[in-house]
């Protein structure tokens, strides 16, 4: 087991007259500062980002998906070890991992794994093997075995069962989700305080330290308090906090958020933050968007590279395509430079209504970008208001991209955002680009940046390493002053 080996070279090392606080060794709490507050450890959907990603983290240390994507996204075993599909794509076997047992003591038998990813996603048949789907190479049964059916061709499986969606999770009782991984909850307190502590049972091995309490709906200047004060040892940053100091250090992910503007007459993608009121009294106002000239101009007048620089402090990737192109590689085919001269070329015949831009009042920098945005349309002569209150003509939104397979987080952007479903003919990159394009066609979703996460450290944490989404892998790290 990892841990096992890391503590045996360290060990080693000590033998070498290595430093003794540096070795790996077992005890002492983490403590951790969340921006969210959640009032049941379930995962939020995509559009709520911050949620999202506390409660993806949390979920992630308490659970297992059947498999895991490594930095190159291949795919490694998790809760299954082996895999295999017919040609068609549509029926997979998944051989899990015999002995395993949730926090709860009961068998993680491949009925009880079936049963969750079956009311996970009803429109797949999911059930167990009793005899293999695929002969092996000795033509004996495959043990411990389920099949999904997903109904169409899947080639992305493997990607789409690697998310925390499919964390193989039970319920208790109190609504408290049970699951096989490096930690269990002992105590939630909704809205405030998360204890977890360590598994000894775990099937890849016991966490070092003993165990995390986190703290919920901390804002991201009293998290940075409380590590500059030593009060907590990783807490959520700003992306362009990315510094070092005594106190810390602060490291970012790949860009895996999604800012864009979203013209709800024509893409029914609203807040929920938002009143059944408000959101009626929006689809009734957009008939000002309905002009595919004023659109194309309100896109063409955007100078994103300022807000960039200054907003965001440099951290964000200025983007006119739905996905990052670490994903893709080719955002650079959808051209993020302004155009006012053209921009008023497309409103010179007409006078455009003035607009109203909201935006989520829970993400700290939208109302200042919604601002910049308003004046940079106002240079291509299109008044807008930024006001969170009244019928909305635009909205600013920031969504969670939750996958690095490209044809899944298409899917789910598009989905997030009240798109229609992408039409996906192939895998290629010339498919994807292809439904892409399609989407983005009449400037119903105008997308700025591409954004990262970013964690900060306290210095007595060993071990850690930043997770390239976003993630907290919490089980190999451990406590410099814990003995």
């Amino acid at each position: 087991m990892k841990r096992a080996a890391l503590l045996f070279l360290a060990l080693i090392s000590g033998a070498c007259a290595a430093r003794a606080e540096t070795r790996p060794h077992y005890g002492g709490t983490l403590r951790v500062e969340m921006q969210s507050a959640p009032n049941a450890l379930a995962l939020p959907d995509a559009s709520d980002p911050a949620s999202y990603w506390d409660i993806a983290r949390v979920l992630s240390l308490v659970g297992d998906t059947l498999v895991r994507v490594d930095a190159e996204d291949r795919p490694q075993p998790g809760l299954a070890t082996a895999w295999r599909h017919d040609s068609t794509m549509r029926h997979w076997e998944f051989t899990l991992r015999p002995g395993i047992r949730f926090h709860d003591g009961s068998a993680s038998s491949p009925a009880a794994v079936a049963q969750i990813l079956a009311a996970l996603h009803p429109n797949w048949t999911v059930r167990v093997s009793p005899t293999p789907l695929f002969a092996s190479a000795t033509g004996s049964a495959a043990a411990d075995s389920i099949i999904i059916d997903s109904g169409i061709e899947s080639p992305s499986l493997l990607a789409e069962l690697a998310m925390p969606r499919n964390l193989i999770l039970k319920r208790n009782a109190s609504g408290i989700p049970v699951g096989t991984g490096p930690f269990r909850v002992a105590d939630f307190q909704p809205g405030k305080l998360l204890k977890l502590v360590s598994s000894d049972e775990s099937w890849s091995g016991r966490p070092f330290i003993d165990g995390i309490e986190i703290e919920f709906g901390k804002s991201l200047r009293e998290q940075s308090l409380a590590l500059e004060l030593g009060r907590a040892d990783l807490v959520e940053a700003a992306p362009e906090a990315g510094t070092t100091s005594p106190r810390g250090h602060s490291s970012s992910s790949l860009p895996v958020e999604l800012m864009a503007l979203v013209v709800p007459g024509n893409s029914a993608a609203t807040s929920t933050a938002h009143s059944t009121e408000n959101s009626t009294s929006s689809s009734a106002s957009n008939s000002k968007t309905q002009d595919a000239r004023l659109r194309e101009a309100l896109a063409l007048s955007i100078d994103r590279k300022p807000i960039q620089m200054v907003l965001l402090k440099g951290a964000a990737e200025p983007a006119a395509s739905l996905l990052p192109n670490w994903m893709t590689g080719y955002s650079a085919a959808f051209p993020t430079q302004p155009n006012l001269a053209r921009a008023k070329v497309l409103l010179a015949e007409s006078n455009p209504p003035a607009l109203k831009l909201s935006y989520d009042p829970r993400d700290p920098q939208a109302q200042l970008i919604a601002e910049r945005l308003a004046l940079n349309a106002r240079e291509a002569g299109i008044t807008i208001q930024v006001s969170l209150s009244g019928a909305e003509d635009i909205r600013l939104v920031r969504i969670a991209l939750t996958t690095p397979d490209p044809g899944l987080a298409l899917r789910d952007a598009a989905r997030d955002l009240a798109l229609a479903e992408p039409q996906l003919r192939g895998n290629s990159v010339d498919d994807l680009y292809s439904a892409e394009h399609a989407l983005l066609e009449g400037d119903a979703i105008i997308p700025l940046f591409h954004l990262p996460l970013a964690s900060t450290v306290s210095a007595r944490m060993r071990g850690w390493s930043a997770d390239r989404l976003g993630l907290w892998d919490l089980a190999d790290i451990w406590l410099e002053d814990s003995r």
